[in-house]
């Protein structure tokens, strides 16, 4: 990732000098912590996707995640049955698995319930584009 500050405190970089963050990137095992092994066992395939498409941070809080390369492209609220993904592209998309889709002036953000593999493979190529996008 392209730097240009560093938190004085928490070391952590970002493009925009004096960058509002909370310090600190939280604990993986934190917000997997009591839940059923199939909502850990989908987290951790969904993890190992994102860190294929290059450098990500994850930012976690309580049972949030970010997913961070220059920007948010992607984040997480770990429920007790299911990984909520909201997902954030230059562009409206259509999936069936999209519950919510939310327009910004500078994103749109598909929002899906995720129960299954299968359903993290069929966002798979949202993620990527995601990420991308946030490189841009």
């Amino acid at each position: 990732m392209i730097t240009s500050w560093t938190c004085p405190r928490c070391k952590r970089g970002f493009t925009r000098k004096n960058q509002r963050h909370a310090c600190g990137t939280g604990n993986r095992a934190d917000v997997l912590r009591d839940r059923p092994s199939e909502v850990v066992e989908l987290y951790a395939a969904l993890e190992a996707f994102a860190k294929s498409l290059g450098p990500v941070e994850f930012v976690t809080r309580e049972r949030y995640v970010l997913l961070r390369s220059h920007r948010i492209f992607a984040d997480l609220t770990i429920m007790s049955d299911a990984l909520r993904l909201a997902i954030h592209l230059s562009r409206e998309a259509k999936s069936p698995l999209f519950i919510k889709v939310g327009l910004d002036r500078k994103q749109v953000t598909h929002v899906a319930k995720l129960h299954t593999l299968d359903e993290l493979d069929a966002m798979k190529p949202f993620l990527r584009e995601a990420y991308e996008y946030s490189l841009s």
